[in-house]
């Protein structure tokens, strides 16, 4: 779904409208500017850290790039290695750990300050002191009418949303306002639970 809506993939059927614009009508210059796209396992590139970090986004500068690394938490990498910004990744990511390269995709994210963010997981590979963290730099840094598309199986990044859609087997099972599919999940899920202590 992230894919599709990312331009990334072309729907098979139907339109992936875009402001009620058919995206395939979108230039991917366009796009590159305005969707941000993290994915779970983010893969990194043989080069350096900035060279990572500003893959297909114009150079705001080192101030720009340290206040989103400061934000995100990053900083401490870069002030942690004598090379900083120069530090040199190898390819995949080696030598970082699935922690510090979600931050390097997270910082990634904020310096090009997307409208439309879609997030897979985003905080799949971070401890709880640093998803906290992260979690309460998107409610300071998404403004109000950036759209966000979130994929997540963690309920503590529910709070950043007002809609839920439960998608099990390809389809989608339940959809509405968040409160009231969380309801419906717990009611199920109170319901089971019942039904295995009535067979045991």
């Amino acid at each position: 779904l992230l894919r599709l809506l990312s331009g990334m993939y072309r729907a098979s059927e139907g339109r992936v409208l875009l402001d009620s614009l058919d995206i395939d009508q979108v230039s991917r210059h366009f796009l590159g500017e305005q969707i941000g796209y993290l994915q779970q396992d983010h893969r990194l590139f043989s080069g350096t850290l900035r060279e990572n970090l500003l893959i297909g986004i114009p150079d705001p500068g080192d101030d720009v790039i340290r206040q989103a690394a400061e934000t995100s938490g990053l900083l401490s990498v870069i002030a942690g290695h004598p090379k900083g910004l120069e530090l040199p990744i190898a390819e995949g990511g080696k030598g970082l750990s699935g922690g510090q390269r979600q931050l390097v995709a997270f910082t990634r994210l904020l310096i090009s300050k997307p409208a439309v963010w879609l997030l897979d997981e985003p905080t799949a590979s971070m401890d709880e002191q640093t998803e906290q963290r992260c979690l309460k730099t998107l409610r300071q840094t998404m403004q109000a009418d950036d759209t966000l598309v979130l994929v997540t199986h963690k309920p503590s990044l529910l709070a950043l949303v007002n809609r839920l859609i439960v998608i099990a087997n390809n389809q989608i099972i339940l959809d509405g306002p968040r409160d009231q599919i969380i309801a419906k999940l717990q009611e199920a899920a109170k319901k089971q639970q019942e039904a295995v202590k009535a067979t045991s």
